[in-house]
């Protein structure tokens, strides 16, 4: 067998196009994309957002909005800049990613009970930064109305205190603030949640906003799309040697089927799990991926997903009778595991009836095992569900997709 696993790496080695593809993949995926996003977890990887804004209002509660935001921390994600009436022509000049109006009367509108409204104005030039901008306005909409639902009759008191010519007694002052605290109450647990409490954490895992990196997710859940790839293209050999005839001459000598077909298999996971080192050690080089990760644990748990990938990529394979079918079942099957198994969309974010089908996917329980190895500080212990369940998969198909490619290659000998 390793003579023949021996033929195949050559083969790989004198013909690496298809192989520095591979690698390619997942690296270009990972850079484009956690760019995109953001990158990592530093602040300077992603600079502030540019927003204009325009008070029309100059109320006590505009004032006081603009205070909030002109806080350090909020500095670090927008850089705010009042302007006037010419924040429209600024705005196309594309001097800012959005402008924020507050209009006329607002304070008055809110606290009174009447409808109010705040305006966004986007650039159409850029395509995250506005939509960020805008989502942002709508939750603080949502605050608002939810604050004027909850205490309209005492912001209209307030508001008439604010209107008055005088100062209000203390009596008034004192009756505002009485049915303020009656107001509130009831949802005291909500809004003021114990000042100490007791956590809970495992200490051997470590914090993952510590370790997580965008460019190194994106790395992982492109990686595993690479190999399905991978362990079809190893499988898929034998379509190419039956093609050139270099199958019937080796079934012609005294080989063993049983190697033949066996050494097909057994290549697919060694040239998997040597994909998968090389893509981790540049991962760890661009400091995507950082240590201490548990090295076994994720060598299982490579070494079970490809036997898996292998297994159905084999099983498949000896279901078709052409090269063509081949190829096109095999791309509709890997597709369709990487989109439903979180290769190409966070499975958070995808609709429910699309995560439940997730956990019926290889990729699901690698890209889960992974993550939890390389951000959680996670080992072999926390990932045996997701072993064990690749493991099964893997020895299933295998012995399912080899005697089916060994029925298929005896009738190439016939």
């Amino acid at each position: 067998m390793l003579g023949f696993i021996r033929k195949d790496l050559i083969r790989r080695w004198r013909s690496p196009a298809a192989t520095l593809a591979m690698i390619a993949f997942p690296l270009f995926m990972s850079g484009m994309i956690g760019m995109v996003s953001g990158g990592g977890k530093d602040d300077e990887q992603f600079p502030p957002i540019k927003v204009l804004l325009e008070d029309r209002d100059g109320g006590l509660l505009t004032e006081f909005l603009k205070g909030a935001i002109g806080r350090e921390e909020v500095k670090k994600r927008l850089l705010i800049t009042e302007v006037g009436v010419e924040g429209r022509a600024r705005m196309e000049n594309g001097d800012a990613s959005a402008l924020v109006i507050f209009p006329e009367r607002f304070t008055d509108d809110l606290l009174a009970g009447r409808p109010a409204q705040l305006e966004v104005v986007r650039n159409p030039a850029e395509g995250i930064s506005p939509e960020i901008v805008d989502q942002g306005v709508q939750a603080l909409a949502a605050y608002l109305d939810q604050l004027q639902r909850l205490l309209g009759a005492q912001l209209d008191s307030l508001r008439t205190l604010i209107d008055a010519d005088e100062m209000p007694a203390s009596a008034t002052v004192g009756t505002l603030a009485v049915a303020v605290n009656d107001r509130l109450r009831g949802l005291d647990r909500y809004l003021f949640p114990p000042l100490v409490r007791i956590e809970r954490v495992k200490q051997a895992k470590a914090p993952v906003a510590d370790r997580f990196n965008v460019y190194g997710y994106i790395l992982i859940m492109t990686t595993v799309m690479a190999l399905l790839f991978v362990a079809a293209r190893s499988v898929g050999d034998l379509f190419e040697e039956r093609k050139s005839g270099m199958l019937r001459r080796q079934l012609a000598s005294p080989a063993d089927l049983r190697l033949i077909v066996g050494a097909k298999i057994v290549f697919g996971v060694v040239f998997g799990l040597l994909l998968l080192g090389l893509l981790a050690v540049i991962g760890l080089a661009l400091r995507w991926l950082r240590p201490p990760i548990d090295l076994p644990a994720s060598l299982l748990l490579g070494a079970c997903f490809s036997l898996a990938a292998c297994g159905v990529m084999s099983l498949i394979f000896a279901l078709v009778r052409t090269e063509k079918q081949a190829g096109i079942l095999g791309w509709l099957v890997i597709m369709g595991m990487s989109s439903l198994g979180g290769s190409m969309i966070n499975i958070e974010n995808m609709p429910q009836a699309m995560q439940r089908l997730s956990p019926f996917t290889l990729n699901y329980w690698v890209i889960d095992g992974f993550k939890q190895l390389v951000f959680g500080g996670a080992h072999l212990g926390d990932v045996a569900k997701n072993v064990a369940i690749l493991a099964a998969a893997g020895v299933v198909a295998t012995l399912a997709g080899y005697l089916l490619l060994m029925r298929r290659s005896r009738e190439v000998k016939a």
